[in-house]
């Protein structure tokens, strides 16, 4: 017994003193501030790179920041009491192409103008009576287009005065389309959006709210010229209004005002609830109504989904508003504030800027504060607790809340020029010591980068004045966000300590920057979810943020009990007929639902055939494997992984599609390069839904300084290799994508050179491996070249790097286009997109041959409801659902979904500007996806082994292939032989390979 109790302590001891130490290291983890008392202040010191001058960005368009700064210390003032109104047809010049004249448009009486192309633009001239600063602003009408936001560019005088003014966003207004409906379990479900035409004004201002104002433009007195360009979408222009800067008044200037006029509270004792999920208006369709299980949340349904919360995820870019209606029973003083949930930045604060029937109240309202917290919270509409009060004249009103990064701009902006400069030094330490240095080389850093380790310090000391700043700003100490700031910090510290370690640590500063640049995109989502609004008399009782604990518990305990029952896979109606087509689909509930829903208004009512549809998780093959052998199996799967259908078909476990007399009709509906992985034995198996595909990305902005064209982009790997030098010598490289973590995704990366050599992975549809053919040996030469002789990275952040000019150009897929299009703002118009290089031919043409394994619908052989299944592929893969799908889906989750539908016609439709969708198109003119055969999970991992031991251990190419080949053709032969279609041959002995 007292051996027993003795292990007892031991083990108690041992867990204090790792906790013991785990709390210390976690309270001194990057919190030791006493390294940055020992830094000299720097004072006389050009802290400039000493590349500065050839870096490009220093070339580009200044921030709005700088740009203010730099006016503001040559003593810009703002002029007062100017304003001036240009009418929509009282331009100076416009476009050739791409405008047209609207009458009476919305309403509104008279002629305007409409840009209603791509690169059409119009210009007006103007006076201004002094020098300063001015706002200006513009009335639109958002035309019927592709659903996306109106974007423009804004040029004064013949140039962009900040790289903001290139991309102004100018929403739409969408509403609600009658009421929530429910599916047969009583489950809510969103309605539809549909958009509300009409005139709206908007002030020229940043389209990431990282500026809490509209912007002020610099102007010279006399004559200036403003051109308005079309980037996104077509509308009509208004009125364009230049004046002086407005500033709301101060909340203490509009509490004296109250006190002047004799305004009183309201008499009557009143509390509202504006329920947030009844918003009358918003800016985008991706804001909508969400479900929260807390028992206070109102509405509140223990035994069913419903809708009792507005926004959430979905509500985080800059300018993103909601507007909700409310009804005050007499005119007096009123306090305001919000239930709200808001664990979604950890630490952090988000923000948003709140307008009373279109006006701020007072300038404290620009910017609300709504802290972090891990449970729902009320904010009270005021200063340290103490609420403001508005005056609300009896009657209706509405109230605006739009999405606002202000206080956190400068910051962001402080630590991306910051990460910035960490690229430039890197680069120079690069031009030292190459791009894989010897870690124990002497290379004497300090001697030949001026100013090393005072730049370091001032690195770090950047990141400690951004640290700072957050905690002004209400970020809590201690928040794991700011721990990233304190890791470049203290490495910036330690490598000043110790330069001789930098060279070692080449690839930590790459990931560190890589780090950052996720740190930046993630503080600029400022999500926040609503469950009602609150105006009430002041002096009334605030409503309980948190129900009490037993409430939860119970809650919790209700829901866990119900988990064994509920049928949590089924999505909106569920029938219990024999005859209902069942439909798996491995997606997102969120991707799901749209898909339900688009069939219960459109397929079933078509065809009259009912449907069930179950989520299963994505990525497991193994669900539908289990399911088909249990003849557990559904009629229809969508969402399949490109690999997967063969291994069904072999296996006699799918419809083949061929036999449907259609069938070669609805095939034309996709490139014919992109069905070959799901043929087998003479037939087909699958449809596509999605495919990726790679594009080359390239920096115009460095390609000209490094005197490169547009039409010199590289369009052959030859071009490439001859690029490859002259970026390594300037600090800069090439990227193509390895995803050493991933070696499954290795035979991908390495088709596009197969398919341009005019090889093959296999022989006799599956009988053999091709890769030791000569096509293949040169395909595999070219590949691994650019890592051995070229060395490019192996592994690299092309999106970050590409942002900060290291790699200004590389290929990449098409997730790569999306995030430079969204979060990328410095960079619009800087950057181009065009097929991806080749080999050209004898014939002049280059071969651009590559695919990108996407996603598949399938029908399997145990359905009793073939012909029904094959209605509902057909129907599903059509342009027009594909189009409403891709639609729906980015407009619930915004343009970082957009869906990659492998129908050509559909991708078309898509929201793309004009020469991206030309580009993309022209590069599927080469698409062609590769075989997928019994065995071919050999190719796949030989291949990966094949780079290993070519790029990592200098392996002879030939014998790095041969001894892959042996080990796929074993594979396939007896895999072959497993599945009875063909007995191993005495020729295939002969290589001196075992019998399986």
């Amino acid at each position: 017994m007292i051996s027993i109790v003795m292990r007892y302590k031991v083990t108690i001891s041992v867990i204090l003193v790792l906790a013991f130490l785990l709390y210390c290291w976690n309270a001194g983890r990057g919190y030791d501030d006493t390294a940055m008392a020992s830094i000299p202040e720097y004072s006389d010191l050009d802290e400039n790179s000493i590349l500065e001058q050839e870096d490009i960005s220093s070339k580009l368009e200044p921030s709005y920041l700088k740009y203010a700064a730099k006016n503001d210390q040559e003593g810009a003032a703002d002029p007062e009491g100017f304003s001036r109104t240009i009418d929509s047809m009282d331009f100076s010049a416009v476009s050739d192409a791409g405008t047209k004249v609207e009458e009476n448009l919305g309403g509104q009486s008279g002629k305007v103008l409409a840009l209603t192309e791509e690169s059409s633009w119009v210009e007006y001239t103007f006076d201004v009576p002094e020098d300063g600063n001015y706002q200006m602003g513009m009335s639109y009408y958002a035309m019927k287009g592709k659903r996306a936001s109106v974007v423009r560019a804004v040029k004064l005088d013949g140039a962009y005065p900040f790289f903001q003014a290139k991309k102004l966003e100018f929403k739409r207004m969408w509403k609600e389309v009658g009421e929530p409906w429910y599916d047969n379990q009583g489950n809510e479900f969103n309605p539809r959006r549909e958009e509300v035409s009409g005139w709206q004004y908007r002030e020229f201002q940043d389209t990431e709210a990282r500026v809490q104002e509209p912007f002020r433009f610099h102007l010279t007195k006399g004559r200036h010229t403003i051109r308005i360009e079309a980037i996104r979408e077509p509308a009509a222009v208004g009125q364009i209004t230049i004046h002086s800067p407005a500033q709301a008044p101060a909340y203490e200037d509009v509490a004296k005002t109250y006190e002047e006029k004799g305004y009183l509270a309201a008499g009557k004792d009143v509390q509202i609830k504006i329920q947030a999920e009844n918003a009358v208006l918003r800016s985008d369709p991706t804001l909508q109504r969400v479900e929260d299980r807390e028992p206070i949340t109102e509405p509140f349904n223990k035994n069913a989904i419903v809708l009792n919360t507005f926004g959430g995820a979905a509500w985080k870019s800059g300018g993103q508003w909601a507007e909700w209606e409310f009804e005050v029973p007499e005119s007096g003083l009123y306090e305001m504030g919000a239930r709200y949930g808001q664990w979604f930045l950890n630490g952090f604060p988000t923000q948003r800027k709140v307008t009373i029937d279109g006006e701020l109240a007072f300038r404290e309202m620009n910017a609300v504060n709504f802290p972090y917290s891990h449970t729902w919270e009320i904010a009270k509409f005021g200063d340290e607790g103490k609420p403001y009060q508005f005056y609300l004249e009896k009657g209706k009103h509405k109230v605006r809340m739009e999405v606002q990064v202000g206080a956190l701009g400068e910051v962001l902006e402080k630590v991306t020029d910051t990460t910035h400069n960490i690229s430039l030094l890197s680069r120079e330490v690069i031009r030292v010591t190459g791009t894989n240095p010897d870690p124990n080389g002497d290379w004497r850093l300090e001697e030949n980068i001026p100013n090393l380790i005072p730049r370091l310090h001032l690195l770090a000391k950047s990141f400690d004045d951004a640290i700072q700043q957050l905690y002004k700003l209400g970020v809590k100490e201690g928040s794991s966000d700011i721990s990233t700031l304190y890791e470049a910090r203290d490495q910036m510290i330690s490598m000043a300590d110790k330069t001789a370690s930098i060279p070692a640590r080449l690839q930590a500063i790459t990931d560190l920057q890589s780090s950052l640049g996720l740190w930046v995109n993630g503080l600029t989502k400022q999500s926040l979810l609503l469950d009602y609004l609150i105006v009430q008399t002041p002096g009334h009782e605030w409503p309980k943020a948190e129900a009490p604990v037993y409430m939860r518990a119970w809650t919790a305990v209700r829901d866990f009990s119900q988990s064994f029952t509920k049928d949590y896979g089924g999505v909106g109606n569920v029938y219990d007929n024999q005859e209902t087509l069942d439909i798996w689909v491995a997606r997102g509930r969120d991707w799901v639902q749209i898909i339900k829903q688009m069939i219960d208004e459109d397929f079933t009512p078509q065809t009259g055939i009912k449907v069930n549809v179950n989520v299963v998780p994505a990525n497991q093959t193994q669900v539908l494997l289990l399911a088909n052998t249990a003849g557990l199996a559904p009629d229809v799967a969508l969402g399949v992984e490109g690999e997967v259908p063969i291994d069904f078909a072999v296996r006699d476990g799918l419809v083949n599609l061929r036999d449907f007399s259609d069938y070669e009709e609805v095939a034309k509906r996709f490139r014919p390069g992109a069905l070959i992985p799901y043929k087998y034995n003479g037939g087909d198996y699958a449809l596509p839904e999605n495919q990726n595909f790679y594009m080359l990305f390239y920096r115009k902005d460095i390609m000209e300084q490094l005197g490169i064209t547009e039409d010199q982009i590289p369009e052959t790997w030859d071009e490439v290799k001859a690029l490859i030098p002259e970026l390594q010598q300037n600090g800069m490289d090439f990227f193509y994508p390895h995803a050493a973590n991933n070696p499954n995704l290795a035979i991908n990366e390495f088709a596009p050179f197969l398919f341009q050599s005019k090889g093959d992975f296999y022989k006799e549809d599956g009988k053999e491996s091709s890769l030791d053919e000569p096509q293949a040996l040169s395909a595999m030469k070219l590949w691994t070249d650019l890592f051995t002789n070229y060395k490019i990275q192996k592994q690299a952040d092309f999106y970050n790097r590409f942002r900060s000019g290291e790699m200004p150009i590389g290929v990449a897929d098409y997730s790569t286009y999306i995030l430079l299009s969204t979060a990328a703002p410095e960079l619009t118009g800087w950057w181009g997109m065009k097929p991806i290089p080749g080999i050209r031919q004898e014939d002049g043409q280059i071969n651009r041959s590559t695919g990108g394994l996407g996603q598949t619908g399938i029908i399997f052989k145990e359905s009793t409801k073939k012909e029904e299944a094959w209605e509902f592929l057909k129907w599903w893969t059509s342009a027009d659902s594909q189009e409403r799908f891709g639609t729906e889906l980015e407009s619930l989750l915004g343009v970082e979904a957009r869906w990659n539908t492998a129908n050509v016609e559909a991708l078309k439709r898509m929201p793309w500007q004009k020469e991206d969708i030309d580009a993309i198109l022209e590069q599927w003119d080469w698409f062609r996806e590769r075989e997928i055969v019994l065995g071919g999970y050999y190719t796949t991992r030989y291949i990966a082994n094949m780079w290993n031991e070519i790029v990592l251990n200098g392996k002879n190419i030939r014998e790095a292939v041969e001894e892959g080949v042996r080990e796929i053709d074993k594979e396939l032969r007896k895999k072959r032989e497993e599945f009875g279609l063909d007995r191993i041959t005495d020729e295939a002995g002969k290589k001196g390979e075992d019998q399986p």
